[in-house]
C-alpha cells in the first residue's frame, strides 16, 4: 500500500509540510491526507503541518513542532526556563517568541503559545540538533529567555512578586552571564524593563 510506503519516506523529517510531501510524492492527491488522518496514519498539526503519531513519542516533539508551525519562532519564556533549571517546575504548555502574530494553540493534544515582538528583537537563540532530517530546534540561550520572561511578563516587577518567582539562585550564579543579559538588554532600551531585571538580578545573583 501507498500508506506504508508514504511512512517510511517522511519519518525522517519528524513533522512534515505539505510543500516536503509535494517533493516527495509530486501530484499526491491531498485527499489521501485526509484518508489517512481519519485512519490515524498521520497526524493533522496546523494548517498546512503534519506528523506522524510515532513522532509525539519523540524527544522535544514539542519544540520543534512548535518552531515550524508558527514561524519564525525560538522556545523561550517558561519553558526554556524550565529547560534550564531556572524554575522548579515544568510547564504544561510549550512557550515560544515570534515575529509572527500572537498564538494559543492546541496541536495533538499538546498547548502551545506564541508571545510576539519586532523583528530586531528576534536574537538570542541557540540551535539544537534533532537529528531529524537535518532540522534544528531555536531555543533562545538563558540570558535572552530571562529578558524575553520580564519582557512579556510586567506583572512581575516588585521585589515581593519577583521573589515569589523562586528562580534557582545557584544556576542564576553559576551559569547566568550577567554581561550577556546586559547587552541584550541595551539593544531593547526599555527603562521599565532594565529595572525588573535588576530587581532580579538583586535578588537572586546579588548582583
Amino acid at each position: 500500500m501507498i500508506v506504508y510506503d508514504f511512512i517510511e519516506k517522511m519519518k525522517p523529517f519528524g513533522i512534515f509540510s505539505i510543500a516536503d510531501i509535494q517533493n516527495v510524492y509530486p501530484g499526491l492527491d491531498k485527499r489521501r491526507l485526509f484518508e489517512w488522518k481519519s485512519q490515524g496514519y498521520i497526524v493533522k498539526l496546523r494548517k498546512e503541518w503534519y506528523c506522524l503519531p510515532s513522532f509525539l513519542k519523540e524527544p522535544y516533539n514539542t519544540w520543534l513542532i512548535a518552531n515550524l508551525v508558527h514561524a519564525p519562532s525560538y522556545i523561550s519564556l517558561e519553558t526554556a526556563l524550565a529547560y534550564y533549571n531556572v524554575i522548579p517546575e515544568g510547564v504544561f504548555m510549550t512557550t515560544s517568541v515570534t515575529t509572527n502574530r500572537p498564538l494559543r494553540k492546541e496541536m495533538a493534544g499538546h498547548y502551545y503559545a506564541y508571545s510576539s515582538f519586532k523583528n530586531d528583537l528576534f536574537a538570542g537563540y541557540i540551535l539544537f540538533e534533532t537529528g531529524l532530517n537535518n532540522r534544528k530546534i531555536r531555543i533562545a540561550d538563558m540570558e535572552k529567555t530571562i529578558l524575553d520572561f520580564f519582557y512579556f511578563r510586567t506583572g512581575y516587577s516588585t521585589l515581593r512578586t519577583i521573589r515569589e518567582l523562586r528562580f534557582n539562585v545557584p544556576v542564576l550564579r553559576d551559569e547566568l552571564n550577567i554581561g550577556r543579559l546586559y547587552s541584550y538588554l541595551d539593544k531593547v532600551g526599555n527603562i521599565a524593563l532594565e529595572k525588573r531585571i535588576r530587581k532580579m538580578l538583586k535578588i537572586y545573583t546579588n548582583a
